[in-house]
């Protein structure tokens, strides 16, 4: 290929520019610029996607619908199934804390006053101490690669919990598995927006996001198993908590092994696709406005994401949102126990909450994709979740069992606010450091959560209740802040482009920039 000269295509933007119609603009808000036609070759630090667009033809090419939806149904054959099973796994990992709960950690290890408390929290300071190391190493390494290498050193690490005699063995575990897992949700988001269309997306993220259900479900399941099976025998070689970690961490290190062999890095060298379906696969997202990812680290890019007000309004929502999380994870059976049921129905009475979330999800973000309105369908997947947490700091038993299934709702919360990352945030490295920021608030609100439930507030927990339901609302009042925000972006552009007319020509291939959603008037968001 022909040496190409390195031109700076991320321009600098002053702070305040002039608009369309004499309007003072915010910096977030640059002004439309024509750009000249795009040069023979791929830009320095461009997308991925620019090159492989002039292997594959480069040209604009009319994509036949049927031919669309069988490319769609190949590309969802191939990819969905590992990224989904992978992402249960790592749920039910993580949480598999809360079934050694009840089948005898406590007791094994003696813990005692808030050291289980501790034990749950510990996890996420391993996921934040690694949370900005791993965003660099996913754009370093090989993105599948990368992300099998954790999956396997996770099931590791988690099988090792099983060999835990105290509780300093079940911190530093618990540290590492966090650690391991921080690259998780970067990895799927960019797994995501590298495959599968704007419009495609937020359905695909409820689909493998909803496999927490799942997990839940499943774990639920086989926790009751174990604990009737396993900790009713006294002769038993194992523990039930311990056989949890054994089988729990061996199957992940089976399907970390199949993930390395089987997922591929991109779709550039995607072994199921043709060199014909991988040019068609980028006109499909040539209208993501973001390609399939660069590998060139942009500090300008890492300034862009700190100071966009979409990244913090994203930030709050995430961190608020997991701060009652141990509902779902760490303490959902001891939760459930305290309504008034034993060890094993609090086993079997979980389970009902996966299935709620996974209809919730998918329901949700099936309406989502046929709309084109994520974030009505997620204030309204938040209504029922507030109700729920209102009987459960108000009433007992079932009622408050009740409104423990109901508050499932909030995760669909979760699944837009990472749809919104993989459709809204254009450019790699900020598409990543707006993840990581979001992983971040995730796993402080998730440090402080176990916390919220002292021991001394034991069993019905009720300051941490009526705190949810205060935090239920503000982060429903966050979604709302975000819609309006975004679709006064998109209404500013269309309002620029109406008026600069026919003087304002895109650059050629724009797309494959890796230009950021601020700097790509062409950049619509998706509400």
């Amino acid at each position: 290929m022909a040496d190409i000269s390195e031109k700076n295509s991320n321009a600098s933007t002053p702070d305040v520019v002039e608009g369309v119609a004499g309007e003072k603009l915010s910096p977030e808000e640059p002004v439309a610029r024509s750009a000249p036609v795009a040069q023979h070759g791929p830009k320095s630090g461009a997308d991925a996607a620019l090159q492989l667009l002039q292997e594959t033809g480069g040209l604009h090419q009319a994509l036949d619908p049927e031919v669309n939806r069988r490319l769609v149904r190949r590309i969802d054959k191939h990819i969905m199934p590992l990224i989904c099973i992978i992402y249960f796994l790592q749920y039910i990992d993580k949480t598999a804390i809360s079934y050694a709960s009840v089948t005898g950690i406590t007791e094994s290890i003696g813990l005692q006053g808030n050291e289980f408390n501790w034990v749950a929290s510990i996890f996420f300071f391993g996921q934040l101490a690694f949370e900005f190391p791993t965003i660099r190493l996913i754009q370093l390494f090989p993105l599948a690669k990368y992300a099998s290498v954790n999956v396997i050193l996770w099931g590791v690490t988690l099988a090792c919990l099983a060999a835990c005699k105290n509780y300093a063995g079940l911190l530093v575990c618990r540290f590492f598995l966090g650690v391991l897992e921080a690259a998780v949700v970067p990895a799927w988001v960019l797994f995501t927006s590298q495959w599968y269309t704007k419009e495609e997306q937020a359905f695909r993220v409820g689909i493998w996001f909803s496999t927490c259900g799942a997990a839940q479900m499943f774990g639920g399941f086989f926790a009751y198993g174990v604990a009737t099976h396993v900790g009713k025998d006294p002769n038993a070689a194992l523990r039930g908590w311990q056989i949890i970690f054994l089988f729990l961490g061996l199957l992940t290190v089976v399907m970390g092994i199949a993930f390395w062999f089987i997922m591929p890095d991109s779709p550039a060298v995607a072994g199921f696709l043709d060199k014909e379906q991988k040019g068609l696969h980028l006109e499909r997202i040539r209208h993501n406005e973001q390609g399939i990812g660069s590998q060139t680290f942009k500090w300008d890019q890492v300034r862009e994401a700190l100071t966009d007000t979409m990244t913090w309004l994203y930030a709050f929502w995430i961190f608020a949102a997991n701060v009652p999380n141990s509902i779902a994870t760490s303490f959902g059976n001891i939760l459930v126990r305290g309504m008034g049921y034993t060890n094993e129905e609090s086993l079997l009475l979980v389970t009902p909450l996966g299935a709620w979330e996974i209809v919730a999800l998918i329901g949700l973000t099936y309406g989502a994709m046929k709309t084109r309105q994520r974030l009505y369908f997620c204030i309204a997947g938040h209504i029922p979740a507030i109700v729920g947490a209102v009987l459960m700091a108000t009433t007992e038993r079932v009622p408050a069992l009740i409104g423990y299934y109901t508050s499932g709702g909030i995760p669909i919360g979760w699944t837009t606010i990472l749809g919104l990352q993989s459709s809204n945030v254009a450019g790699s490295t900020k598409k990543v450091t707006v993840a990581c920021i979001g992983t971040i608030a995730y796993t402080v609100g998730n440090i402080i959560s176990p916390q919220t439930f002292p021991a001394r507030d034991a069993p019905r927990y009720l300051p941490a209740k009526i705190s949810i339901c205060i935090i239920y609302v503000l982060i429903t009042i966050d979604l709302v802040v975000m819609r309006w925000v975004l679709d006064r972006r998109n209404k500013q552009r269309d309002q620029e482009k109406m008026a600069l007319g026919n003087t304002y020509k895109p650059e050629e291939n724009h797309e494959f920039l890796d230009l950021t959603d601020l700097q790509n008037r062409e950049f619509r968001y998706e509400v």
